[in-house]
């Protein structure tokens, strides 16, 4: 049995990962900054306060302030007995409030700096200290923030870490254990259903792959029964048409011996009936033939042969076909196209089943034009443009489909919706593309056979 958790557990998991993390995040530099009290490297937050109280004695007795050394982080402001300047290391806003500390006796409570009026025998001063830690060496603290700031710098920059790194440390937890479900949807996509599921450690998670792998197992075996049944039929009407094949050459050589004999009118015409009738079945059984070669593909025979005069062949009977309907042929061939490997019969086929098809929708005295190049994206392009009424919406999207017929009364004319669909697996097989349009140039409806060389 594989041992799974909910994913109301994982959740709680990491939750308190999360506290933990921003308890030590908050703890490491708080530790810091109280070694670095205790070894001497930092002062307490009420040194300043203490060091300028036991200095107001002194400075009140001392004749020469120089001779006093104060601490760090103190500073003063000296006046006269009428309040004028004498000296000062305040500047800018520090200044101006120990001015007014000294004028009125006013302290800002808000402020970390706080002020001291020491009275002398000719002059006042006022001293200024911090309230708060602070470096004892002289270049951290004139390169750094107070131990305080630096503090809550440190603290903030730690629980930030720890929340991406988790959070970034979960989401992957939590795609490891979904990536069996990605690779089965991607495997069913690729109408692969010959795999193993994977498994998750998340419960709902496994309950969902489970799920998924019964749906996968149901539709293999319902597809294979599906196949097999597809497979079977394939198969009868195959044998079935070429059964037939046999009974029709006997009817057909038949009615040929009976037709060269005396026959009076109305047996001719019965003949003629019988003669017409056989030629309708040859038609409908090499369409049976067609229909299971295209489906369960044709096998190339890939070969090697220039384009030009392949193509130069390709005219000669697009013209016979022309020439027969009263349809122009224009056909523009690309100079130095090259060799390339293909099937020549198949191909020949899937390019005049376009050519045909652009000759019978041509109207009268109309033009057909077949352009041949070579693409830089490793392509040969065979464009043919007729000048008929061009592709509905409906046949550009179904066109390529089996027994699909845009027109319906091309059945009279013994089409069965095939001629774009063979040419379509055709073109596939050599892992060409077909693409339908309406032209541009015509209005009329333009095929293009794009193959690799």
């Amino acid at each position: 049995m594989r041992k799974t958790t909910s994913l109301k557990a994982s959740f709680w998991k990491f939750l308190c990962m999360l506290l933990i993390g921003l308890m030590v995040s908050v703890a490491i530099p708080f530790s810091l900054i109280l070694a670095g009290t205790r070894i001497g490297f930092i002062t307490y937050a009420d040194y300043s306060e203490r060091s300028a109280k036991n200095l107001v004695p002194i400075i009140a007795a001392t004749p020469d302030l120089t001779d006093v050394q104060l601490p760090m982080g103190c500073k003063y402001l000296i006046l006269d007995k009428n309040y004028q300047m004498r000296e000062t290391s305040l500047e800018g806003d520090d200044l101006n409030r120990a001015m007014e500390y000294a004028l009125s006796g006013k302290i800002n409570e808000n402020l970390n700096k706080q002020y001291l009026f020491v009275t002398r025998e000719n002059e006042y001063v006022v001293l200024q200290y911090y309230i708060g830690s602070q470096f004892i060496d002289e270049w951290f603290y004139n390169h750094f923030p107070s131990p305080e700031i630096l503090l809550y710098i440190l603290m903030g920059i730690n629980c930030i870490a720890v929340c991406v790194i988790l959070t970034a440390k979960f989401a992957k937890n939590m795609r490891a254990q979904l990536s069996p479900l990605f690779e089965a949807t991607e495997k069913v996509a690729e109408q692969n259903l010959d795999f193993e599921v994977g498994h998750s450690k998340i419960k709902e998670f496994e309950d969902v792959l489970c799920s998924f792998s019964d749906m996968k197992n149901n539709l293999k075996s319902s597809l294979e029964k599906q196949w097999s049944a597809e497979q079977l039929q394939k198969e009868q009407i195959a044998a079935l048409a070429h059964d037939l094949k046999t009974p029709l050459t006997v009817i057909q050589g038949n009615i040929d011996l009976i037709s060269e004999t005396e026959l009076n009118d109305e047996q001719r015409l019965y003949a003629g009936y019988i003669t017409e009738s056989s030629g309708q079945m040859g038609v409908y059984i090499r369409t049976l033939i067609d229909i299971s070669r295209t489906v369960a593909g044709y096998q190339l025979n890939l070969e090697e042969f220039c384009i030009a005069d392949y193509m130069e062949q390709i005219e000669a009977q697009a013209n016979s076909l022309c020439l027969t309907k009263e349809i122009c042929l224009h056909m523009e061939t690309e100079a130095n196209l090259g060799t390339f490997k293909a099937d020549k019969l198949l191909l020949e086929r899937a390019i005049m089943n376009v050519i045909g098809n652009a000759i019978d929708h041509s109207p009268p005295k109309g033009t057909v034009y077949v352009e041949v190049q070579k693409l830089d994206d490793g392509f040969i392009q065979i464009s043919i443009i007729d000048e008929g009424s061009g592709f509905t919406p409906e046949s550009l999207h179904h066109a390529q489909e089996q027994f699909f017929m845009g027109n319906k009364s091309r059945t009279s004319n013994m089409h069965f919706g095939m001629g774009l669909y063979i040419t379509s697996s055709i073109i596939k097989q050599h892992n060409g593309q077909l693409i339908l349009k309406n032209s541009d140039k015509t209005k009329g409806a333009q095929v293009i056979i794009k193959i690799p060389y």
